[in-house]
């Protein structure tokens, strides 16, 4: 037995350099951890996250239970790769200043937020476009709705959208302050229903992609011995719209259909890794569940 271990908690034997980078993560600090207390609230088992980069192929979790069994789980996020980037230059500087600026700007950005424009860095073109802006009166100090551009149509709106912008607001500077722009990096939305057609479109189509990082996720379970082989999948704002609401505290149905998981997968769990309520896990003796009602521990 370990001796630290505490039931509904996992034991962490990551290197401290890992854990430090993990929880450094712009998207979800430390993803992984709280996917081990998940996992380990469920079962009750002792959850190891024992990825420490020492051997190849190694499952980023273990999960021992009391009657001898053995699990794997791997771990990812859904995540766009050019979403990630923009979300990781706006989070390393997460606001500007703007001396030619008359006034306080919130820029609300999708993925495809150019951060280069003619050559000129986002920290150069950014300012010089709402410049145009404020010399044209279109200062959006009384906003709606977060995708106001797509409601205020005009040149300087259609440019601004097609450099990745969904919204602008804006304040005037007082005596003494200079311009400075913020970012909301925001990309989701959609119908108030669950819809589990295109849920199920989307995950059968992603669990069995044919990429370099799903093919690695899939072998890494297949050469794990054990009896369950659990991929997690981290949910996050650049997901499609119906896996991400799927996870909201007002969805309160599951999936209809079993999903299509490759041979290498036995269970399945989404987790919302971004700003969600709630989990799912299909198990092939049980079907979808919420986990939150079957905690084995707490």
């Amino acid at each position: 037995m370990t001796e630290d271990w505490r039931p509904g908690y996992p034991i962490d034997l990551r290197t401290p350099e890992q854990r430090e980078r993990n929880f450094k993560d712009h998207v979800s600090p430390d993803f992984e951890w709280s996917v081990g207390r998940v996992l380990a609230r469920l079962t009750g088992a002792r959850v190891y996250l024992q990825d420490d980069n020492k051997k190849q192929k190694t499952p980023d979790i273990r999960i021992d239970y009391d009657d001898g069994r053995l699990g794997h789980a791997e771990v990812w996020m859904a995540l766009d790769d050019r979403h990630a980037e923009v979300a990781g230059v706006l989070s390393r500087r997460p606001s500007l200043v703007a001396p030619n600026l008359a006034r306080h700007w919130n820029v609300n950005v999708t993925g495809g937020f150019r951060l280069k424009r003619d050559k000129k860095s986002y920290t150069e073109w950014l300012p010089e476009l709402l410049t145009r802006f404020e010399a044209a009166d279109h200062v959006y100090e009384y906003v709606p709705r977060p995708d106001n551009l797509s409601v205020h149509p005009g040149l300087l709106a259609d440019e601004a959208r097609e450099l990745g912008i969904r919204g602008l607001s804006s304040y005037p500077v007082r005596d003494g302050e200079e311009g400075l722009v913020t970012f909301t990096l925001w990309e989701i939305g959609g119908p108030a229903d669950v819809t589990w057609e295109p849920f199920h479109d989307w995950l059968d189509g992603h669990l069995n992609a044919d990429s370099p990082h799903m093919r690695g996720n899939r072998e890494k379970l297949a050469r794990a011995s054990g009896d369950e082989r659990h991929a997690v999948v981290g949910v996050t704002m650049t997901s499609p719209w119906a896996a991400f609401h799927a996870l909201h505290f007002d969805a309160d149905t599951l999936p209809p259909l079993r999903p299509e998981l490759p041979n290498e997968f036995t269970h399945l769990w989404l987790i919302g890794a971004q700003a969600s309520d709630r989990c799912l896990a299909w198990y092939p003796d049980r079907g979808w569940f919420e986990p939150h009602r079957h905690w084995a521990t707490d």
